[in-house]
């Protein structure tokens, strides 16, 4: 394990700082406009901040830590709703200075000085329609929901953030790998302890580009083989207390104990026939026009099949503390295609990168205290393991993943509205590989590394 020293200073900065669908069931703490007999507009407004402190990254050889500030998340959120039915929601997302790492390793170029920093974009924009108990839907650009992790809120997670080895391939974008347009049913059965979610979503759409931080060139994918659609399948089952109603449309990493006694298991999928081709090259040698876009050597394709188990448990006691667990197992195929598909964005966006083909597993852990720190500050120890294997990573084949974190989340108001998190962990690879940024992933006889460590001080608010 490499050493790692300033735990002071994210400690002081983290501590300085502490000086799904919003509809009616889950209604944030915004403004809330009413117009009409049955009408109304809310207005939420989300931020999150990170400092990351890891121990490589900078200096000529990029073996020197470094400390990275970034506004991950700034959200503004419109859920408007005409009657009890029918309604929509918009929400924006931008971020600034995103030179944070990947969560496996490897700093993109620093966008402070360029036109893609502090960006604002569309995230999420849907009909509503809540039909029926049984049946209620999201038409338009909307989560995926095919994993657990993907589906609990970005605000509420157990740890400082979701897993980055949860998302659906086709892309480096979260419109792409955790949201996509489509049509989203759900309903709950049995009082709500049955509930599904079933999805048609577009699915591998065209080329893809992919940005590559580490030697500053853009790839463009192969096309997909045949324009098909995705199919997503989802259904869970609340064995204790029922964790969501029928309009509900995703999950939290952590209720705090407010929800009841939970223990929810659920298991879905996700299928799409030839979604790439299994024979791929860059089109010319490194260093040519050509080697930036990928080239078809034959017709021969391969199927995106997907599938998940996950399972949440959280237990209030009387003494005010509560305990939560998580875990999830997923499995994404492509056929083997990483091993004869080596154009270079097929490989880091599409059948391989941490989107493509993989399996692996998380576990989580937290336990609410039972104390209150100030007027009503609660305090929340965690710690989560994480083992995967992906098909290709970083130029490396078959490379296994571990991460190990231990933490602890401040709630200020003793709620989810403001929130800060101080985490540690570490990252450790099977096979040697290069990290860090632009400089050192391009600069040759740059050290290889197998493992590093981060801190990371976090700061959450909902308005």
């Amino acid at each position: 394990m490499r050493k790692i020293y300033p735990l002071v200073a994210a400690g002081a900065f983290c501590a300085s700082l502490g000086v799904g669908m919003t509809l009616p069931e889950q209604a944030a703490a915004g403004p809330r406009i009413d117009f009409g007999e049955e009408s109304y507009l809310q207005l939420d407004v989300k931020f999150q901040g990170i400092l990351d402190h890891t121990d490589f990254g900078s200096s000529s050889d990029g073996e020197d830590d470094r400390f990275d500030l970034d506004l991950r998340r700034a959200r503004l959120v419109f859920t408007g709703m005409l009657n009890d039915t029918w309604g929509a929601k918009f929400q924006t997302c931008a971020g600034t200075s995103a030179t944070r790492n990947f969560g496996a390793g490897g700093y993109e170029l620093a966008k402070s000085n360029s036109k893609t920093n502090s960006q604002i974009r569309l995230t999420d924009g849907y009909l509503i329609g809540l039909i029926d108990d049984a049946f209620n839907v999201k038409v338009g650009l909307t989560k995926i929901p095919l994993t657990r992790a993907n589906l609990d809120e970005c605000f509420n997670p157990l740890s400082h953030d979701r897993s980055p080895f949860v998302y659906s391939p086709y892309g480096t974008d979260a419109t792409k790998n955790s949201r996509d347009m489509g049509v989203v049913a759900s309903g709950n059965f049995f009082d709500d302890h049955l509930k599904y979610f079933a999805a048609i979503m577009e699915g591998r759409e065209g080329s893809a580009k992919f940005e590559n931080p580490f030697n500053n060139m853009n790839f463009v994918s192969t096309p997909e083989p045949s324009s098909e659609l995705e199919y997503v399948g989802r259904i869970h089952l609340s064995l204790l207390d029922p964790e969501s109603g029928p309009t509900a449309m995703g999950y939290k990493g952590t209720y705090l104990g407010k929800k009841g006694k939970l223990f929810t298991l659920g298991l879905a999928g996700a299928y799409e026939a030839d979604a790439a081709y299994k024979n791929t090259s860059p089109a010319g040698a490194m260093g040519t026009a050509g080697f930036l876009n990928g080239t078809v050597l034959n017709e021969e394709a391969v199927d995106y099949t997907a599938w998940t188990a996950d399972l949440f448990f959280e237990y209030p006691f009387e003494n005010g503390s509560a305990l939560t667990a998580s875990a999830m197992y997923m499995d994404a195929d492509f056929e083997d295609a990483y091993k004869t598909a080596r154009a270079i964005a097929d490989l880091n966006t599409v059948v391989g990168g941490l989107v493509g083909q993989k399996d692996g597993w998380y576990a989580k852990a937290g336990y609410l205290l039972p104390l209150t720190l100030g007027e009503k500050g609660k305090l929340q120890p965690f710690a989560r393991y994480e083992n995967w294997n992906l098909a290709h990573l970083f130029g490396v084949n078959d490379q296994e993943v571990e991460q190990t974190g231990v933490g602890i989340n401040y709630f200020v108001l003793g709620d989810d509205r403001v929130r800060f998190t101080l985490e540690y962990y570490h990252t450790e690879f099977d096979k040697p590989t290069k990290m860090g940024d632009y400089l050192s992933q391009t600069t040759p006889g740059s050290p290889m590394y197998t493992d590093y460590d981060t801190i990371t001080a976090m700061f959450m608010v909902q308005l």
